[in-house]
């Protein structure tokens, strides 16, 4: 529109071809600077937007405690019999949302498997994160070998805890670290629980056993490491 409208101008007052050039040539030079400027600001708004995520996250509520108050902290065996207790516990994703799991009352005691069934939706895996403390409780208790979850940290408590998931997942580095990152355990005991897993002859026949090399995702570093 600034180039026809200047063109119309210079064809309407009949001035100079020259000035006419010019003035086309500077409304051309002007359009362009214009498309320059909106992308410019275009950027600027999405940059904002960053902005306004961070400043989101400065409100989400932060988790509880991670490490134990002294007077709560379980002890290094806990838990030893891994008896478990739902006591009216009720759980929701958002204070804006209805419940969840409500009034949950059930036990399991020691040496017990207990399996969970239901159909998508009823809350079975919000009942694990309410284990976990992935979300928190909102009334309630969930006692375990007599020491509610709620009064501990949440490094002592996910520590103790142990989830299988249903996709296999392996990291980069070797199979000791993946058996134990935090190297807690003898050799002897990772033998052991690689027996009782039923891998212990396979990993026997590995070039470097436990420091075997292994690839994210699963593989290995040079040959596969699980079919």
């Amino acid at each position: 529109m600034i180039i026809l409208f200047a063109s119309l101008f210079s064809v309407l007052t009949q001035d100079s071809s020259g000035l006419a050039g010019l003035a086309i040539s500077n409304a051309l030079a002007i359009s362009i600077l214009l498309s320059f400027l909106v992308r410019v600001f275009a950027d600027f708004e999405s940059n904002l937007t960053s902005i306004e995520r961070i400043k989101e996250y400065f409100h989400i509520p932060q988790e509880a405690a991670w490490d134990s108050q002294e007077e709560t902290k379980p002890s290094a065996d806990w838990p030893q019999k891994g008896v478990i207790q739902f006591q009216n516990f009720y759980l929701k994703y958002r204070d804006d949302l209805d419940y969840a799991l409500k009034d949950i009352n059930f036990s399991i005691y020691a040496h017990e498997k207990v399996g969970i069934v239901g159909r998508t939706g009823a809350g079975k895996s919000s009942q694990s994160l309410g284990l976990f403390r992935m979300l928190e409780i909102n009334e309630g208790n969930i006692i375990i070998d007599g020491l509610n979850i709620k009064t501990i940290g949440l490094h002592d408590l996910r520590q103790k805890l142990t989830i299988i998931p249903q996709d296999p997942v392996i990291f980069t580095g070797t199979l000791r670290v993946n058996l134990d990152p935090f190297e807690a355990y003898s050799d002897n005991e990772l033998w052991n629980a690689l027996e009782q897993a039923n891998l212990k002859e396979f990993v026997q026949e590995l070039d470097k056993k436990l420091d075997y090399g292994c690839a994210e995702g699963g593989g290995a570093t040079s040959t596969a490491l699980f079919s």
